[in-house]
């Protein structure tokens, strides 16, 4: 299986740097060469697999964390962290993966587990764990099922909800089941409100109100249930729109940025290099051509 994911990376990631997939939750990561420490972030729940070579992040917490081919990074909420990549050659370049994981998708899971037990472990910002033989198996199911655009839209997220309920089930995300326990409603009706209504100028404050909540509480208990703060949810609803209009209407990136809630197209572009790898022009017209091929 390992090698049946080194060449699916080693395939689709051909250049530098971030290159996106067909599909908006995976993308690939390549280095030619040493890198960093660099500092990056998060944008919420992510699901990290290296296909060659090795990585070291360090944590807010001050501890550094360090995966390789048959092992995964699973970063359990929003967060800062620095990237090092101490090998990396032009023959041999490192070579990685990466799996944004949708809250609700997880949060539904989450729910749907519903064990007894109380999970154990204290909540961490991120874990490295082995790459087991159901893990590695249901993220291959994945990677085969985008270059197909009917398995794209059927399998793949089929695939991706198996993959979280494996993750899941592992004692390592004990603290997120346990947090589940703890599910608000309101929370899952915010999240709905702007999925429903991206362009809708929008705030913590007006989102507290709407589900009838005081914004203190409800920034708390959104980053506690989403694992990520409202207003970044917002922005990936948002990016993930903008990101169709272009690749599958035509959009231009003005035009997408407004459609979307955007004043400003710089704020718009500078957001989505930080979120996507690659200026929205750019990325659209890269993104275009594979689908073509």
């Amino acid at each position: 299986m390992m090698e049946r994911i080194r060449a699916h990376v080693r395939e689709h990631a051909t250049r530098e740097g971030l290159v996106a997939s067909s599909w908006p939750q995976l993308s690939y990561f390549r280095a030619d060469a040493p890198f960093g420490p660099k500092r990056s972030e998060t944008s919420g729940l992510v699901l990290a697999v290296i296909a060659d070579r090795a990585k070291t992040i360090g944590l807010p917490s001050g501890g550094s964390l360090r995966y390789t081919p048959g092992s995964y990074l699973f970063v359990t909420r929003e967060t800062r962290f620095t990237a090092h990549i101490p090998h990396a050659t032009k023959k041999r370049p490192y070579l990685s993966l990466t799996l944004q994981l949708d809250p609700e998708v997880v949060l539904e899971t989450l729910l749907a587990i519903d064990e007894d037990e109380d999970p154990a472990g204290d909540d961490q910002d991120a874990f490295v764990d082995a790459l087991d033989d159901e893990l590695a198996a249901t993220l291959v199911r994945i990677l085969e099922a985008v270059d197909d655009p009917a398995a794209r839209r059927v399998v793949a997220p089929l695939a991706l909800r198996e993959l979280v309920f494996r993750l899941l089930r592992t004692e390592r995300a004990g603290p997120m089941r346990r947090a589940a326990r703890t599910d608000d409603p309101r929370i899952r009706e915010a999240m709905r409100l702007v999925r429903a209504r991206p362009a809708e100028p929008v705030s913590v404050e007006a989102l507290a109100r709407r589900v009838a909540m005081s914004p203190s509480h409800f920034a708390h208990r959104f980053r506690e249930i989403a694992r990520m703060t409202p207003m970044r949810f917002v922005k990936n609803i948002r990016l993930a729109e903008a990101r169709l209009l272009m690749v599958r209407d035509g959009c231009g990136a003005a035009e997408a940025a407004l459609a979307v809630g955007y004043a400003s197209a710089s704020h718009f572009t500078r957001d989505f290099k930080a979120h996507y790898g690659a200026p929205p022009a750019a990325y659209a017209r890269e993104l275009r051509a594979r689908l073509t091929h």
